[in-house]
């Protein structure tokens, strides 16, 4: 029956309760079952999330939610690497105040900014730029 295509049914109680608006509460347990049967191979989450009586994009809702139990986030690996301190001055390589832009070389690096800039944060980015 694994191989089969064919989606348990869930025996279980299904809704917590129901408010005065008609809006449901659905069961813990229910809902990490149905994202679990969801993100199996082949299957359709809108004809699973019809068959079992909740909304398609509520089921697409839970399945985005990374609290459940048992799955933990899937990290990605980093490395750091460390760069030499750039002791040399920030030099504005253009200007265009008819536009609102900005290019700032530092470090080897090219910021842009463009829009109104405003000097306090210019002052932060170029602090950031040099730590």
């Amino acid at each position: 029956m694994e191989h089969s295509g064919h989606t348990p049914e869930w025996t279980g109680l299904k809704v917590e309760r129901t408010l005065r608006n008609g809006k449901h509460l659905y069961v813990s347990a229910f809902k990490a079952w149905l994202v679990e049967q969801a993100r199996r191979p082949g299957v359709s989450v809108a004809g699973l999330a019809l068959r079992h009586g909740v909304n398609a994009n509520l089921l697409r809702l839970w399945m985005k939610q990374e609290h459940w139990p048992g799955q933990a986030p899937e990290l990605l690996p980093v490395t750091i690497v460390a760069e030499p301190a750039c002791r040399e001055a920030a030099t504005a390589t253009r200007a265009y105040p008819s536009t609102g832009t900005m290019e700032i070389e530092l470090c080897g690096a090219v910021v842009r900014l463009s829009g109104e800039i405003d000097a306090a944060q210019l002052k932060t980015v170029l602090a950031a730029l040099r730590s």
